[in-house]
């Protein structure tokens, strides 16, 4: 096939972009490519920009611009601001940054929109709404599995500035990872493609709802995984193609699912007798909880001074919970199955997705929500500490701490695997407060202490309605009501009220080891709040 240019007027991209990507062949091979990618519709283009010029960008970026560190439930990256707000600097400023206002506007151009809509069969694209901003992934910096559906979105992409002197390597981590989904809406729990960065490579898929879930791997090396990343949106009112928005048949973007708490059923307590309820701790109760709790939690001096913490500030710690004998069983068996896993140092890289799979274990998601292990029952420890916290016994214990009665339960054995796993922040929508409780066991906790390698657990306000639904909000930013660092052997109890977000931040594959954990929440009575105020 001939070299013949595409019917694309090249002026405001001449000298900016490669010039063979608007060749005749060049698009028909793109757009094949892209017609055939899967797990869904994307593709790459190794050089997308003129070498010298992004060279200058590069260097205008790490000189000029200001990068903010920002961390969520999802993520975790030095950001600057909108580069849509270039036009507004003043011209000193302004001269800073040339190239890369060159670059934006030849991103933004007719002619390269043209070759996006040619490539994927996307239509028109506008030009008024730029959707841009420079993202430093270092060394700890993660962006979880999400699908990017948010407003009038169409295309997604990213350009690659790592260091051209000093290639990326897929062992750094920092790849951009493709998902499949089971089934509309609900993505595998390991992805199916993974592009590693490079120098000047441009990535791009269209916005599927309900399709495009991705993420991006750690990074685990010393480099700077500098990209630009931003979107290509619908017209907007006024653009040629511009057509009424309709929200009928759309699907959930994955930041509005997470809004949802999950409506798993609660598994209630047998009630032969009304007065059950108010039977209290028995002896009997007692002898069976020293079986495996600390007996200072069984002193009734302590369980009164735990309860008037819970009622004061809704929240009570219980460090060295188990009693020595559970806990060096429990000390044993995960520090062997996070030697076995080579998890135990912090210093082998990323595990491979499936790492730790084994009987009884299997991994739980879809990853749009958590990621985490289960165990199944099979694993003996596990499955005693499983009954113990659905005993009658405990369910007494608790009441006599937060004087209110369980009325059901239902909960996990987690194991949160360094490098994979975690769970995003979803919100307690059932109309009234419900109770967690949760043991959390990690090897080294000194490690854990400062938050740095994740694995807290982090309660927090939730969103504004009117609020825009693409922003994922700081901690410090919405307000933490709580975050509760990965220690050994420690019990939390927290009464969390309707409205209340919480999640488990994600495990650097820098840990020195598993966060393990049995999480429980505890229904309580309809009436309990009432209850209370009397």
């Amino acid at each position: 096939m001939s070299n013949k240019r595409a019917r694309i007027d090249d002026s405001q991209i001449e000298g900016k972009l490669q010039k063979d990507l608007f060749t005749v062949e060049s698009l028909t091979r793109l757009e094949k490519a892209y017609k055939e990618s899967k797990p869904y519709l994307h593709c790459k283009i190794d050089q997308l920009c003129d070498n010298d010029l992004l060279l200058r960008v590069r260097k205008e970026i790490l000189s000029s611009l200001h990068f903010t560190l920002k961390e969520t439930d999802i993520y975790k990256v030095n950001q600057t601001g909108d580069l849509a707000n270039l036009d507004g600097l003043p011209e000193t400023e302004l001269k800073q940054l040339s190239s890369l206002f060159e670059l934006r506007n030849a991103l933004y151009s007719q002619d390269f929109r043209n070759f996006i809509s040619h490539v994927t069969g996307c239509g028109p694209l506008s030009g008024s709404k730029m959707d841009m901003s420079i993202n430093s992934y270092q060394t700890g910096c993660h962006l979880l599995n999400h699908d990017d559906v948010i407003g009038t979105r169409r295309v997604s992409y990213i350009l690659y500035l790592t260091d051209p002197e000093n290639p990326w390597k897929p062992e750094d981590g920092g790849a951009l990872e493709l998902y499949p989904v089971i089934k509309k809406g609900i993505p595998a729990s390991e992805p199916t493609v993974t592009i590693p960065p490079q120098w000047n490579q441009f990535v791009m898929f269209t916005v599927q709802p309900g399709h495009s879930f991705h993420s991006v791997e750690e990074v685990i090396g010393t480099g700077n995984r500098l990209s630009i990343s931003g979107w290509f949106h619908i017209p907007q009112e006024g653009e040629i193609g511009y057509k009424e928005p309709s929200n009928e048949g759309e699907a959930k973007s994955s930041l509005e699912q997470l809004q949802e708490d999950s409506s798993d059923n609660f598994t209630k307590y047998p009630v032969e007798e009304e007065e059950k309820e108010t039977v209290g701790l028995t002896e009997d109760m007692l002898t069976e909880l020293a079986e495996w709790i600390n007996p200072h939690y069984l002193d009734l001096k302590m369980i009164h001074k735990l309860s008037e913490t819970f009622l004061d500030e809704s929240a009570v710690q219980c460090k060295k919970f188990l009693n020595e004998t559970l806990l060096e069983k429990l000390e044993r068996i995960t520090q062997q199955y996070d030697e076995e896993d080579k998890l135990a140092t912090g210093k082998d890289g990323i595990a491979p997705h499936g790492t730790g799979v084994r009987e009884g274990w299997v991994v739980q998601g879809p990853p749009h929500r958590s990621r985490f292990m289960i165990s199944t029952g099979k694993d003996e420890l596990f499955q005693y500490l499983a009954t113990k916290f659905e005993s009658e016994a405990f369910r007494q214990w608790l009441n006599a701490i937060v004087q209110i009665m369980p009325v059901g339960y239902r909960g996990q054995i987690r194991r949160f695997r360094p490098g994979h796993d975690y769970t995003l922040a979803t919100t307690n929508t059932r109309g009234q407060g419900v109770l967690d409780v949760t043991f959390c066991h990690v090897n080294k906790p000194e490690f854990w202490e400062d938050g740095d390698i994740g694995g807290y657990e982090c309660y927090m306000a939730a969103h504004d309605g009117e609020e825009d639904p693409a922003t994922y909000k700081a901690a410090d930013e919405d307000g933490e009501l709580l975050s509760l660092a990965a220690g050994k052997n420690e019990l939390s109890i927290v009464l969390r009220d309707q409205g209340v977000m919480r999640f488990i931040k994600y495990v650097s594959a820098k840990a020195p080891g598993s966060r393990w954990d049995a999480a429980y929440e505890y229904d309580l009575p309809e009436n309990f709040e009432e209850e209370e105020e009397e």
